[in-house]
């Protein structure tokens, strides 16, 4: 009588066993929700990235000088130079993704990072509009401003807009989540 017992026991157990092996998708269960959270970088405090040999070599050439601002996972902002203009990109080693234009005094004073479970998978960042001049069109009075939701590598779907205003941070990040929370065609 013992062996039907150990028998069934012993099936129970290898039961549980290859159950909690498969995974839950494939049993019908749902995946967690990730824990959204931002992390800052404040871009007006960076280094350009070079030693300062190089910095005086760029500057003995005439080149102008990069800024890059460390964030979360390896990946940085980085706003290069030219002559009217600040051109702004995320990166990370050769990754880079372009955020637009800005004036060469640009106004932004911080980088939000959108993380999901600790991870980051985009960045949101004030960009300004300007009337321009026929030099420049990044030149002139700002005209508007928006904030810009950029997915990183692997959420490059996450490409999103917010007009300045109230709750516009608020709107930014939802976006931002929700498009992690989409599923990836």
């Amino acid at each position: 009588m013992r062996t039907p017992i150990l028998v069934t026991i012993a099936s129970i157990v290898l039961l549980v066993v290859a159950v909690s092996s498969v995974p839950k998708s494939l049993r019908g269960g749902t995946q967690a929700t990730p824990k959204f959270s931002s992390s800052y970088t404040p871009l007006t405090k960076c280094g350009s990235g070079m030693t300062k040999k190089e910095e005086r070599e760029a500057e003995k050439h005439g080149s102008d000088i990069p800024t890059v601002c460390k964030g979360p996972g390896g990946y940085n902002v980085d706003i290069s130079y030219s002559a009217c203009s600040s051109s702004f990109s995320i990166t990370k080693g050769e990754d880079n993704i372009s955020l637009g234009m800005q004036s060469v005094d640009w106004k932004q004073k911080t980088a939000e990072w959108r993380l999901a479970d600790g991870k980051p998978f985009a960045l949101i960042i004030r960009m300004y509009e300007y009337g321009g001049n026929d030099q420049c069109s990044t030149a002139g009075k700002i005209t508007g401003e928006s904030l810009v939701v950029k997915g990183l590598k692997g959420f490059e779907h996450i490409d999103e807009t917010v007009k300045a205003g109230p709750n516009a941070n608020l709107k930014a990040r939802e976006l931002a989540d929700k498009g992690y929370l989409k599923p990836k065609s």
